[in-house]
């Protein structure tokens, strides 16, 4: 549903908790589009040729619950000194993920092709690397495949949500867990069931193209998999505490061995093979298998044989998106790209460039016909900082002002959409080329739960200006604001967004929304003559 109709906001109190209230979503006003000119003027009304129209979601982070891998039972040492980087390890709202990812994806849905011309998640699809959660994924974005939101689990109770611990939201009467007692989490009796049943997927219905990220190649997203992990996550023991004394550098320990934290008091489970980590030749590998389009999501048959995960999609008259993969397989939950894969992208630039500046800032001119450039990655400039070693990393890691200096040669780059923050801005990036808009957008695993439709407008021929305008509308899913009663699929999405809007740890902090001039925006950038007369022609 787009925001330019009405917003969804937090509302009235109706839960006290002795550190923070719970609050019930409420509907608001529709957000109107402000124009920003940072890049560029523009004194004309916002109306043209449309381009291009896309949807992009991230962060899914779409987890098996009941796996031995994942590190929920370190939410309790939240705020401990030296520990940031391993939190969140829960989120109340998980309990309900899947059936709020369903109600995304329908919405996307709802849009149809007439509104999108493909849809784009920029990674951390999965939350463990895991071959069941990469199923799950697949089978939310392609449809037509009963999903169990369980994965087969026979006994319930070793599911966080499911126990009456204490340290984790049971949404039944009978838990008087933290967040209820600290936060005022509602009862919801029956929510548990519910959340059990089975349901169909129904698909985005448009092409739609994959993006990798750091949960989808490493150890809960931050260290390198080990035989011994791989053990742990398919085997019967799972982790519920941390054994012996807690160590000050918890990251470093959990890099060097992805299973340090995992020796403490366990429960028994039934061992799992689909629990396994894939590889990223196997993760590219099941989407070249899905029967969805486009063939491989953007991924290819010379990945598999390179080893790469970045690709161009050209099936857009003018345009060409570049797909990054900004994941350092030597681990930490940041990004960076090596030398490969940065000169690949400096090709792949000039390919699409009649003209562009080379390192020492001197025009080249190369004929080759312009195409308006888009970029896409999980980690957006400001999370280009990795520079972690290994026998895996392609060396040396290139960061973020290496990176944008070469964007800069290069004019036709507008736009470059990432995640990973889990939070909505919109920032310009000025160069000698003339700059592009750099947007992250919030993940949907936590509040606010939205995706973003962009449409790229080049203004009519008569226009003054050479510009692009990029049009970013929000888009809250179709859930009713308020859950009801019946429990549905509907009212479980509705929860999630509820629950996820009080979560106290979100990654994305309390601002994970941004502000209006990070949400419904119209962006000028500036482009070439050469660019604007390509794009009138197509």
């Amino acid at each position: 549903m787009s925001t330019l109709d009405h917003t969804i906001a937090p509302g009235e109190t109706i839960g006290t908790g002795s550190s923070t209230d719970y609050r019930a979503l409420t509907d608001g006003a529709g957000e109107p589009h402000c124009l920003r000119t940072e890049l560029a003027d523009h004194a004309e009304p916002v109306t043209g040729k449309s381009v291009l129209r896309f949807v992009h979601l991230t962060d899914f982070q779409l987890a098996d619950p009941f796996s031995p891998g994942r590190l929920d039972f370190l939410q309790r040492l939240a705020g401990r000194p030296g520990w940031d980087a391993m939190f969140p390890a829960y989120r109340p709202q998980e309990v309900v993920a899947l059936q709020a990812f369903e109600a995304v994806v329908r919405t996307i849905g709802e849009l149809g092709s007439a509104r999108a011309e493909f849809v784009i998640t920029t990674g951390d699809n999965t939350d463990n690397a895991q071959l069941n959660e990469l199923h799950a994924f697949l089978a939310l974005m392609d449809g037509g495949t009963e999903l169990d939101p369980v994965y087969g689990a026979t006994d319930l109770r070793t599911h966080p949500s499911h126990t009456v611990s204490g340290d984790f939201y049971n949404p039944a009467p009978a838990s008087r867990d933290r967040y209820k007692r600290d936060h005022g989490f509602p009862d919801v009796p029956g929510v548990l069931a519910a959340a059990a049943h089975p349901f169909v997927t129904q698909g985005v219905g448009v092409p739609w193209l994959a993006c990798f990220g750091n949960h989808d190649c490493l150890a809960q997203g931050r260290a390198p998999v080990t035989e011994a992990f791989q053990r742990l996550v398919t085997g019967g023991r799972r982790p519920v505490g941390v054994a012996g004394e807690l160590p000050d550098d918890p990251m470093d320990r959990y890099l060097a061995d992805p299973t340090v934290l995992s020796n403490g008091p366990a429960v028994s489970i039934a061992p799992n093979a689909d629990r396994r980590l894939v590889s990223p030749a196997e993760y590219i590998q099941a989407h070249l298998d899905s029967q969805a389009h486009p063939p491989g999501h953007g991924f290819t048959e010379q990945n598999l044989a390179d080893g790469t995960a970045y690709y161009c999609y050209d099936e857009i008259p003018g345009v060409r998106v570049i797909v990054l993969d900004t994941t350092n397989p030597a681990g930490h939950v940041t990004g960076s790209i090596g030398p490969r894969q940065r000169d690949w992208l400096i090709d792949r630039l000039a390919e699409v460039h009649s003209a562009h500046l080379d390192a020492d800032g001197a025009e080249v001119r190369t004929g080759n016909p312009d195409r308006v450039v888009l970029l896409a990655s999980h980690h957006g400039l400001t999370m280009l900082d990795n520079t972690v070693e290994g026998p895996q990393a392609d060396l040396p890691r290139y960061l973020a002002d290496d990176i944008e200096a070469v964007l800069h040669r290069f004019g036709n780059v507008v736009l470059w959409i990432a995640g990973h923050e889990h939070r909505n801005t919109v920032t310009p990036h000025h160069g000698a080329s003339g700059g592009f808009w750099h947007i992250i957008t919030s993940g949907l695993c936590e509040w606010p739960c939205q995706v973003r439709h962009l449409e790229l407008l080049l203004p009519e021929p008569d226009s003054a200006d050479a510009v692009l305008i990029i049009r970013s509308t929000m888009i809250d899913h179709a859930a009713p604001v308020r859950p009801g009663t019946a429990l549905d699929l509907w009212d479980l999405a509705s929860l999630h967004r509820e629950l996820a809007a009080n979560e106290p740890s979100r990654v994305g902090g309390p601002h994970s929304a941004g502000t209006a001039a990070d949400r419904n925006v119209e962006l000028v950038v500036p482009i070439s003559q050469a660019l604007a007369a390509v794009l009138r022609a197509e």
